[in-house]
């Protein structure tokens, strides 16, 4: 029993980070398995401490579980729940649930590599805005973590804004959009968001490399507004999501 509670936790963690495993269970199974697992967790550290201030002479053979469950639940306890607190709404925009360059997903679990972009929150169903004038160079489900995804050209800026997870997509390859038009719904697909998670991810890129990246925040200069003169200097962006 002692190994199972160690490989249910791999498993789950491995649907969460797999797109295709993850699009396949109920939307709110890992959820209340993660629940679970961090009840568990907590009892199981609560446990061990007991056991070692109760073994006397003999509590250095309880150091290595009193470790494990301390790992176990800074990473799956802890970190979740500071990132639900830490996610508040920001004075100028929604709330922002991963920011770039952090290794922790939005839902506060830890990535396999640093976040390419930032995780908007938004209700789903909602509109994805465009978040500068541009031409659409990608519409498509991309099949990947992304999901559905829209990729806009500023030019002359020499720059790429990259939106994924999308459900619905209202515009295709070749159209020009305006600052603040619709470009499709909120969605989950690709890396399933959970329910309370739900969120436009967007990312920056110069040129055509995907992997030469830029932090999006640093653009960020609100919500859209159609009564605003927007600087025609530079790129810059307004958030993808309606305030």
């Amino acid at each position: 029993m002692r190994w199972l509670t160690p490989l249910a936790a791999a498993l789950i963690y491995a649907a969460a980070i797999s797109p295709s495993l993850s699009q396949r269970v109920p939307r709110f199974l890992l959820p209340t398995l993660a629940a679970i697992g961090a009840i568990l967790i907590t009892a199981a550290l609560v446990r061990s401490l007991v056991r070692i201030v109760d073994a006397g002479p003999a509590k250095c053979r309880l150091v290595l579980p009193v470790a494990l469950n301390t790992v176990a639940t800074l990473v799956l306890v802890v970190s979740p729940v500071s990132r639900l607190v830490s996610s508040a709404r920001s004075a100028n925009g929604p709330r922002t649930l991963a920011r770039f360059g952090d290794w922790r997903g939005s839902e506060g679990y830890p990535r396999l590599e640093p976040h390419r972009g930032v995780d908007i929150a938004a209700r789903p169903g909602s509109d994805v805005l465009a978040a500068a004038d541009g031409r659409v160079v990608v519409a498509r489900d991309n099949g990947d973590a992304c999901g559905r995804i829209v990729a806009i050209a500023h030019d002359p800026h020499g720059y790429r804004t990259v939106y994924c997870h999308l459900e619905a997509l209202t515009v295709a390859p070749g159209e020009h959009v305006s600052r603040g038009e619709r470009i499709g719904t909120v969605g989950t697909t690709g890396q399933r968001a959970w329910p309370g998670y739900e969120h436009v991810h967007l990312e920056v890129q110069r040129g055509t490399d995907p992997n030469n990246l830029e932090d999006p925040a640093a653009r960020l200069v609100g919500c859209f507004d159609g009564s605003t003169a927007y600087p025609a200097e530079g790129l810059v962006l307004t958030y993808p999501v309606r305030c």
